[in-house]
């Protein structure tokens, strides 16, 4: 029988019963080992479902088992514990949250707890300090914040509502203190009002402070992406066909970097700048259009300009890339590729090319991964 809490339960209830949630009779005999090696996961919208791989040397996935079920309907987004010992998973047409424990070579366990969020979540970002989840509904236009118990357990602290329709996706400052939203909808055209970027303060606690639109960008933004050190923010435009550069000011302020738009065909939804901040890599999502599509890759000038790498785009089964992930050493990145439910991998060369991993693409064993999609499991912190 499936588990389901309110999302605004007591902490303490949901925490005793999370302790038994997360706890399975393969588990009883002792501790569940802490995550090690590097994982790629991806979770499969139309069979509800999360697969996980293995990545060997260059960038070749080898797959952990089969896919686990979320216990909900249609996930889309995923996010990790700091620790890598928890996974989050966004149900978005049952409007839940799964909590996954990790066991040992990064394999989910099943049977995930599951907890209530607000309408039709898409998107779940964790803080960098690991103590607070937040989640888009984009059925109801806010954005849910949630307490990280030392276990991993969410307890739901409030919604923030957000200034625009359709909230997506959002991505924090390295030190914490600011939270970038970008908004969305399937159905928009070039007829459709601009769109906006929403900053929100993050006070120690997490809490978030009120929504203040900072930029304006064309419309349709599935993703946004920030350098790793807080200097430049990246929105896409699938409407556009662009990706717009910001420079990221100490109040948390956003100033167009010199050529921002820049050109991103076709149907740009979902980006990630790599751990060194030289390069930016976009998902490609459309096929409707006579241009090429793929994976997009551009170097980071100082000035936050971007400029298209050499082998720019590179071509994917049927072009239609969902959403992008990067090794946490730098070394690798892979693609999401929604109508053939597949992982395309490559290694990241000098000046950003890209090699393509020995049996790429591989099949994900799942069906249609959608925008944030996959993640990378960051390597394990270790005590000393």
């Amino acid at each position: 029988m499936k588990k389901s809490f309110s999302a605004r339960a007591g902490g303490a209830v949901l925490a005793a019963v999370a302790l038994l949630a997360l706890t399975s009779p393969a588990q009883a005999a002792g501790p569940v080992l802490p995550p090690s090696g590097a994982v790629v996961y991806v979770t499969n919208a139309r069979s509800g479902d999360v697969s996980s791989f293995a990545i060997g040397l260059g960038a070749v996935l080898s797959p952990i088992g089969k896919p686990v079920k979320t216990g909900g309907e249609f996930p889309r987004g995923i996010a990790l514990a700091s620790n890598g010992a928890t996974a989050y998973v966004v149900n978005s047409d049952s409007d839940e949250l799964s909590v996954f424990r990790v066991g040992a070579r990064g394999a989910l366990q099943p049977d995930p707890l599951i907890v209530k969020t607000g309408d039709e979540p898409w998107g779940a970002t964790m803080s960098p300090n690991g103590r607070t989840l937040y989640v888009t509904n984009t059925g109801d236009g806010t954005i849910s914040a949630y307490d990280i118990g030392l276990d991993g357990t969410p307890a739901h602290r409030r919604d923030v509502r957000t200034t625009s329709t359709f909230p997506k996706q959002t991505v924090l400052s390295p030190d914490g203190r600011f939270l970038y939203l970008s908004y969305a909808d399937v159905d928009e055209t070039g007829d459709s009002p601009p769109r906006v970027i929403t900053r929100f303060a993050v006070a120690p606690d997490g809490s978030l402070g009120p929504a203040q639109d900072v930029a304006k960008v064309a419309q349709a933004n599935f993703g946004i992406a920030m350098s790793p050190n807080g200097a430049f923010v990246y929105v896409p435009s699938s409407v556009g066909q662009n990706v717009w550069g910001f420079r990221r000011g100490a109040d948390g302020s956003l100033t167009p970097v010199p050529g921002s738009p820049f050109a991103a065909p076709t149907g740009p939804v979902g980006l990630k700048v790599t751990p060194d901040g030289q390069h930016l890599y976009v998902a490609s999502n459309d096929t409707d259009v006579d241009a090429p599509g793929g994976l997009l890759g551009f170097t980071i000038l100082p000035n936050g300009a971007l400029r298209p790498t050499a082998d720019s785009p590179v071509p994917t089964p049927e072009a239609e890339v969902a959403a992008v992930a990067i090794s946490p050493d730098g070394r690798d990145v892979f693609a999401a590729v929604r109508d053939t439910s597949q992982v395309a991998a490559w290694q990241i060369g000098s000046g950003g090319l890209l090699k393509e991993a020995t049996g790429s693409p591989f099949a994900t064993g799942g069906e249609f991964p959608l925008t944030q999609s996959i993640i990378v499991r960051p390597a394990p912190v270790t005590q000393r």
